[in-house]
């Protein structure tokens, strides 16, 4: 009896450790029922995410060599364990990465782009590798994609494609001029072809990604046509246009971006956006032969993390707490060598980042901007002693007090949306004295207890 008892003792936790686990990840409803997310729906509540942007042709064979001369050769190197292992140790909860860009080397199956340039094909389906590393992991897979990079074709491509009907001879001057990226891609027989790669590329993975992050603000492709491709293939997509473009195929708001929205050195509330954030972290990028090292020409730069993991967390906090942030929150940009090395201090970085984020977890991951105490876009319409999140359901406030007091005592306003709070406590620990004030609440840390310089959490109890 005692056997059994045990065994239905042990069950029960599992099962209650499931129920948990589904119920961070927003997968169960109040009621217990199971419910399924659209990508979009997941994009939406994602704070943290890697982009991956390996690119035949840019990306250099180690530092300071020169790209490799032969596309197979590129694509059998990439280790795609590797990237889903960087990934889950910053804490990344989906990875965008370059199905293709220079040249439009492809590193995935696409039928419609073989046909026409088989050598432009990887024999390797990279994309199905790392989809299948990521999902192992529990990681969500977005497909960067270029509407147009006929700017970089070789003249006899162009002629191929004016010979088979799908570039027009008038776009040539356009193509060529140095015009980039106001041509692209209003020419019809383009599109034509674009919208049957498209297809060609949703048909083999749509139900492997959750979306697509497309370059260029899908240019001047017909939006409404390449969402219903999508949405046939992968219902719910998530999609972003660079450039915070808002037309179809665009589910969500994005855009690359060259630093953390402002250069302050020292601890603070950074500028952050509503839109999802894709910032470039490391000095040099492939998609701009790596030379491009926030917004300045580096032509010997041998690639390195430009920020501490700190400064990277506190923006992760100040990007995710803002009012109408549902896009994504922010996406670290790098990316390894083809040797599968990474930029100078960026994995060990980022694991850094990882700790410091899983640390917090419940004060991050499945959260919202708060409403009680609001932040907007701007460092200035932030509380001045950090930023908050609620529980989506209303129950917590989670305080994370980047700017501290001097002393043990924070002083607080009373909350925006008028609730009030019965208890407050350190999130990893210890009481904290809640006491109301005619201006809000005072909260005092324990006894022989310091604000962190990081971060201090104090998760608030609501009063219902």
């Amino acid at each position: 009896m005692n056997t059994i008892s045990q065994l239905a003792e042990s069950k029960a936790h599992r099962l209650s450790c499931i129920l948990l686990l589904l119920c961070a990840a927003g997968l169960l409803s109040h009621s217990g029922r199971l419910h399924a997310q659209t990508p979009r729906q997941f994009m939406q509540k994602a704070k943290l995410g890697l982009f991956v942007h390996y690119v035949y042709g840019l990306t250099q064979a180690a530092p300071g060599k020169p790209p490799l001369k032969n596309l197979n050769d590129f694509a059998n190197c990439l280790n795609v364990q590797g990237i889903a292992d960087v990934a889950q140790a910053m804490g990344a909860q989906y990875v965008i990465f370059t199905a293709y860009h220079w040249r439009m080397n492809m590193l995935l199956r696409c039928p419609a782009w073989k046909k026409i340039f088989p050598s432009h094909v990887s024999n390797r389906d990279v994309v199905g590798g790392l989809a299948k590393a990521l999902r192992a992991k529990g990681i969500k897979l977005v497909l960067y994609m270029h509407p147009d990079d006929r700017h970089d074709f070789p003249r006899a491509m162009i002629n191929k494609l004016i010979k088979i009907g799908f570039t027009s001879r008038r776009e040539l001057p356009n193509i060529y001029s140095g015009t980039y990226p106001r041509f692209e891609p209003h020419d019809p027989k383009w599109n034509r072809l674009y919208e049957q790669i498209v297809r060609s590329i949703a048909q083999r993975y749509g139900g492997e990604i959750a979306g697509y992050w497309i370059d260029d603000g899908d240019a001047a492709a017909n939006g409404v046509r390449i969402s219903r491709i999508i949405e046939q293939y992968t219902p719910g997509a998530a999609v972003w246009l660079n450039g915070f473009a808002t037309h179809p195929p665009a589910t969500l708001i994005g855009s690359e971006v060259w630093n953390l929205l402002d250069s302050s050195p020292k601890p603070h509330l950074y500028n952050t956006s509503t839109s999802q954030a894709a910032i470039v972290i490391a000095d040099v990028w492939w998609a701009c032969k790596g030379t491009l090292a926030a917004g300045n020409v580096r032509v010997h730069s041998t690639g390195r993390l430009m920020y501490p993991p700190s400064s990277l967390y506190r923006f992760l906090l100040c990007q995710i707490a803002t009012s109408g942030q549902h896009n994504g929150g922010v996406v670290y940009a790098t990316s390894p060598y083809s040797n599968n090395h990474w930029e100078a201090g960026v994995r060990k970085g980022l694991t850094k980042l990882g700790a410091m984020v899983r640390k917090n977890a419940i004060a991050i991951y499945n959260t919202i901007p708060s409403r009680a105490y609001v932040s907007g876009e701007s460092a200035a319409a932030k509380p001045l002693w950090g930023v908050a999140v609620d529980s989506p359901h209303g129950s917590y406030v989670y305080l994370h007090v980047l700017m501290p007091p001097q002393s043990r005592t924070l002083h607080i306003a009373k909350p925006a949306d008028a609730v009030t709070f019965r208890k407050a406590q350190l999130l990893n620990g210890g009481v904290v004295r809640l006491v109301p004030d005619a201006a809000g609440y005072a909260l005092t840390l324990p006894h022989a207890m310091h604000w962190s310089k990081l971060d201090t959490v104090i998760r608030l109890t609501v009063r219902k």
